[in-house]
């Protein structure tokens, strides 16, 4: 069994987003600097952008809620 740097990378991002450990934004910079320095792939950070529009959309609130 191998680790994957990247694999972890990647998803240590998306689970600390949707458990609210960092902020989506701070998520989205560690991603372009794991990317700059060729730790994760593209792909990944699409994948991580991706999981933090997931999540930012139900947590949004309702425009009714708003007020």
């Amino acid at each position: 069994m191998s680790f994957d740097l990247s694999e972890f990378l990647t998803e240590g991002l998306i689970n600390s987003v949707n458990n609210g450990l960092i902020p989506s934004e701070l998520a989205t910079v560690y991603a372009g600097n794991y990317l700059v320095k060729s730790l994760i792939t593209q792909t990944q950070v699409t994948q991580v952008s991706d999981a933090i529009t997931a999540y930012s959309t139900p947590h949004s609130p309702a425009p009714e809620d708003v007020m």
